[in-house]
């Protein structure tokens, strides 16, 4: 398996010609995230759409390059919040400092903090990977991060991937939810709604949190045999 991170990228075109020998054999390759940088960025952009193409379904590249973008966000916002926890005293765990902290949160988080955090983040072992595991039936995409969704966060989560299951179009969800508060859990509605509108089975995205880490899986069937990784656990 081919790991990629940025400390370890020296040369781009050498990483991507390493990157075309992985694809060429089915190897596994994978990212390891702190801060997400623009060269980390272009190699997993780069990855996604040279699978992609081996298999002749590069025009959902962009489509399946948004949605795991939406969720290596989410990866490093989580870590990011629970370092800011730690930093304001505030414990993650009570309802009332939650709330307090989350707003606070909210307001602090830009794009250069996001940044310092992940820098922090590094020296924790506190990490987003993304992991391209694929064969001739199909593709798995697992970004996971080891922060531990809260329970609350998850039961969020599940409502709205329940919800994203109902709507085909986002104009639709937004006459629905018009007063859904500054849009929460409005990306995981809106990948729902792209993996539909490329005929793809939605329930091939979930995400989920076990022993301390939490993953967003993609699996984007390449023919009939596929077996999803969830299918195939349920038949176990």
């Amino acid at each position: 398996m081919l790991t990629i991170e940025e400390d370890l990228v020296l040369n781009e075109f050498e990483v991507k010609k390493s990157i075309d020998l992985q694809v060429s054999k089915n190897h596994n390759i994978e990212f390891i995230i702190y801060p997400f940088s623009n060269i980390i960025e272009e190699l997993i952009k780069y990855t996604l759409k040279c699978i992609l193409l081996k298999f002749d379904k590069v025009m959902i590249a962009n489509t399946v390059y948004n949605i795991m973008f939406e969720s290596i966000l989410n990866g490093l916002k989580a870590n990011a919040k629970k370092l800011f926890f730690i930093e304001k005293s505030l414990n993650i765990l009570n309802t009332e400092e939650y709330k307090t902290g989350i707003i606070a949160f909210k307001k602090h988080i830009n794009k250069t903090n996001l940044r310092k955090y992940g820098e922090l983040n590094k020296g924790k072992g506190v990490f987003v990977k993304v992991h391209f595991n694929f064969n001739d039936g199909g593709m798995q995409v697992e970004i996971v991060n080891n922060t531990m969704l809260l329970p609350s966060e998850e039961i969020r989560i599940r409502e709205k991937l329940a919800m994203g299951e109902k709507y085909d179009s986002l104009m639709n969800y937004y006459i629905d939810n018009a007063d859904a508060t500054e849009g929460e859990g409005l990306g995981l509605v809106l990948s729902l709604i792209l993996l539909k509108a490329e005929k793809l089975d939605p329930s091939l995205y979930r995400i989920g949190t076990k022993d301390g880490i939490t993953f967003a899986r993609i699996e984007i069937p390449f023919n009939h045999n596929f077996i999803s990784k969830r299918h195939h656990a349920l038949e176990q």
